[in-house]
C-alpha cells in the first residue's frame, strides 16, 4: 500500500467513515489487532494502545524508556535524554547543567534524565515548544522570573518539573494503569536485532532504566508510586491518601 497515495486517501476516507475494514482500524492497532486475531498482534506496534511514533529507540535509547513508561507513554514529546539532543536543553538555558560524559556513563545518564524530565515539564508549563531549544541559546529562566514577578533559580524550577512528573504519575497510577509492568513490542526494541543497515545488532534495554530512574526520583521501583515521603517534599501530601 505504501507508495500508493490514491489507497492511502481511500483508506483514510474508510476509516473516518467506519466503512469495511477502516471499521476495524478506526479505533487504533491495538483494538484491530485484537478483533483480527490470527498472531496480528505482533504488527500492532503500540504501547498501552498508543501507537508508536516514528522515532526510533534503537537510535534515542531513552525513546525506549519514555514510549513504555511516561505517564502518557507511546508519545516522543514526553521527556527523553538523547532524543533532546536534536535541541540540547543545556545549550538553550546556560543555567542548566547535566553530568559530564552523561552518555558514556549509565548512572550519569540516568541523573541526566532526571534533570531532563524536570526541564521538560517546565518547558510544557511555559507553553514553548519543545523544538525550542533547536534555536540555539535563549534567557528561559530570566524570561520565567520577568512573567511571574519571582527570584527562582534553575534548581527550584526543575524541582518543579519533578513535582509535576510526579503528579502525573500519581494520576496514572490512581486511574488503575499499571505503568511499571508495561512492555514495548518486541520490534521497537530490536529484538530480534536487525541484521543490516545502520542499527544493526541493536537491541535497547529500558526496563532497569526506569528502575535506577525511580531510585533517583524517589519513587518505588518495583511498582512506580512515588514514595510518600517524595510527596511530602514535593508538597503533594494531598496525594497520599489516593495512592496508599
Amino acid at each position: 500500500m505504501w507508495g500508493n497515495s490514491k489507497s492511502i486517501v481511500e483508506l483514510v476516507r474508510k476509516i473516518i467513515l467506519r466503512e469495511g475494514i477502516g471499521d476495524i482500524l478506526a479505533d487504533g492497532a491495538k483494538i484491530a489487532s485484537e478483533k483480527i486475531g490470527k498472531n496480528s498482534k505482533q504488527y500492532a506496534i503500540t504501547s498501552l494502545g498508543s501507537e508508536i511514533p516514528m522515532h526510533d529507540p534503537r537510535y534515542f535509547e531513552s525513546l525506549a524508556f519514555t514510549y513504555a513508561f511516561d505517564p502518557t507513554p507511546g508519545r516522543h514529546t514526553a521527556a527523553s535524554i538523547d532524543y533532546s539532543e536534536i535541541g540540547p536543553f543545556d545549550k538553550f538555558e546556560k543555567s542548566l547543567n547535566f553530568p559530564k560524559k552523561w552518555k558514556k556513563n549509565e548512572k550519569k545518564k540516568v541523573k541526566a534524565q532526571v534533570i531532563n524530565t524536570g526541564f521538560h515539564q517546565i518547558l510544557n508549563c511555559a507553553g514553548m515548544c519543545m523544538f525550542s531549544p533547536s534555536f540555539g541559546p535563549y534567557p528561559f529562566i530570566d524570561l520565567l522570573n520577568s512573567l511571574t514577578g519571582w527570584n527562582t533559580n534553575i534548581e527550584d524550577y526543575i524541582k518543579t518539573g519533578i513535582r509535576i512528573q510526579t503528579l502525573r504519575q500519581a494520576f496514572t497510577i490512581r486511574e488503575g494503569i499499571n505503568i511499571a509492568q508495561n512492555e514495548l513490542p518486541d520490534r521497537i526494541i530490536g529484538l530480534p536485532p536487525a541484521e543490516k543497515g545502520p542499527l544493526k545488532s541493536k537491541t535497547v534495554e529500558y526496563k532497569e532504566f526506569y528502575k535506577e530512574f525511580c531510585n533517583r526520583m524517589g519513587w518505588n521501583p518495583e511498582n512506580g508510586y512515588p514514595l510518600k515521603e517524595t510527596l511530602k517534599d514535593l508538597d503533594l501530601e494531598f496525594v497520599i491518601k489516593d495512592l496508599y
